[in-house]
């Protein structure tokens, strides 16, 4: 029997990370609860069902400190389910070593992009960056959403790295890529979460409400911490930890 703390532990750690970058729920907390002795199934159950709630918790925080957060929120949401079913779908016909060496391979490479990409779109004649209306880009926020969500439903992760990057990269303000990506991660969590447990049966509650209560109190010390950055602060935050998920995954397979 696993211990609660070692739970707590993860979960915080883990919602630290979603919650200051929206990013890298999956990819940390399952590994670390297989390494601290929950079998590999309750983990990815566990952690699906918890970030359920914990994605729409960090979401709604980051709406509270900021109601322009979440105007890409709808959607990307859209795009993001119709993807994770389509992935669903696809993943199946791909052999796991391959997916878990592509999935990494690409998160890397999007981390060290993000790094070197300064956030926010050039006007003609201006040497700054300047925001974008991006209420007016619906069909763009729509196909990033379909993109992040195959590759999470395909994969199992990507939707925080591959889809944080591409919203950044097209230059959304960092904060309001972090407060949508969530409030989004919500609906396809819930769809990942529901094919997974009509494959797998329940969710052991043992490991389920620690991690869910832990990774609650990391999502707000998260989104704190999130507040304390600038906008070019953010990017490097989150360049920095999509980096860092990719180098760990790529480690996994090789080991």
């Amino acid at each position: 029997m696993v211990s609660v703390p070692i739970i707590a532990f993860v979960g915080v750690v883990s919602g630290w990370f979603m919650g200051a970058s929206a990013a890298a729920w999956g990819a940390l907390s399952v590994p670390l609860l297989v390494l601290g002795g929950v079998e590999p199934t309750a983990a990815i159950s566990s952690s699906l069902a918890a970030s359920v709630l914990l994605s729409l918790f960090g979401g709604l925080s980051h709406w509270r400190y900021d109601r322009s957060r979440v105007v890409s929120f709808f959607p990307l949401l859209v795009g993001g389910v119709i993807g994770a079913l389509l992935g669903s779908l696809l993943g199946s016909g791909i052999p796991t070593s391959a997916l878990r060496v592509l999935i990494g391979v690409m998160t890397l490479m999007i981390g060290i992009i993000t790094l070197t990409r300064r956030n926010g779109v050039r006007t003609e004649g201006s040497p700054h960056p300047e925001p974008v209306k991006w209420r007016q880009r619906r069909v763009i926020l729509f196909s990033i959403g379909l993109v992040a969500g195959t590759a999470a439903g395909a994969f199992g992760a990507g939707w925080g790295t591959i889809g944080v990057a591409l919203l950044v990269w097209t230059g959304i303000p960092a904060h309001t890529v972090v407060g949508s990506a969530l409030l989004a991660r919500s609906g396809v969590a819930i769809t990942a979460a529901g094919s997974y447990a009509l494959q797998t049966g329940s969710v052991p509650a043992s490991v389920f409400f620690p991690l869910l209560l832990a990774g609650g109190v990391g999502v707000i010390l998260g989104v704190r911490t999130s507040n304390g950055f600038g906008p070019d602060g953010m990017r490097r935050l989150l360049g920095g930890v999509i980096t860092a998920v990719g180098i760990l995954a790529i480690i996994k397979v090789l080991l």
